[in-house]
């Protein structure tokens, strides 16, 4: 671990990487996350391996530091609350009433979603079939299209969402 020196660089890229995630964080916090998510996601793994290499370049500090009854708390007691928030945003509960009706839409058929569009089922088919996606039925949820078609419900989402030219 001695021969391995990042300090030169490691540290500013905790800083820079570290300002990008809580600004983005932030506004994420505030509703924007468009296209901010992907920046907070790719920036959070750049953080991720600096705060590696920091940590190896001062392990010796770490140990001693860990060593301290109060340290050791505050950290067990962020990693509890941090662990307390992803189980709970893995459940219903937890789930944005956004996200609840996209997984509601891409659960349902053709046939129940065509309405939502101003559509008949045949018009909505017919779309995604001009996109290149087969539709075996009109019956079939966006996710078994989806997944039939080897694509993401998501993508397909934005596709049928998207405005129309008339």
């Amino acid at each position: 671990m001695k021969n391995l020196n990042t300090r030169k660089w490691s540290t500013p890229l905790i800083i820079g990487s570290g300002l990008v995630v809580a600004i983005s964080g932030v506004l994420m916090f505030f509703g924007l996350h468009n296209p901010i998510q992907l920046a907070h996601e790719w920036v959070g793994m750049a953080f991720a391996l600096a705060i590696g290499l920091h940590v190896l370049n001062h392990w010796g500090g770490f140990k001693n530091y860990f060593a301290q009854p109060v340290a050791l708390g505050l950290v067990g007691s962020v990693a509890l609350a941090s662990s307390a928030f992803i189980v709970f945003s893995l459940t219903d509960a937890g789930a944005s009433p956004m996200m609840n009706i996209v997984m509601s839409i891409e659960f349902s058929s053709v046939d129940e979603v065509a309405p939502l569009l101003n559509e008949t089922p045949r018009s909505v088919v017919a779309r995604m079939e001009t996109a290149g996606l087969k539709v075996e039925d009109s019956a079939d949820t966006i996710i078994e299209i989806a997944n039939a078609n080897d694509h993401d419900p998501r993508a397909l989402m934005k596709l049928l969402f998207s405005q129309k030219s008339s």
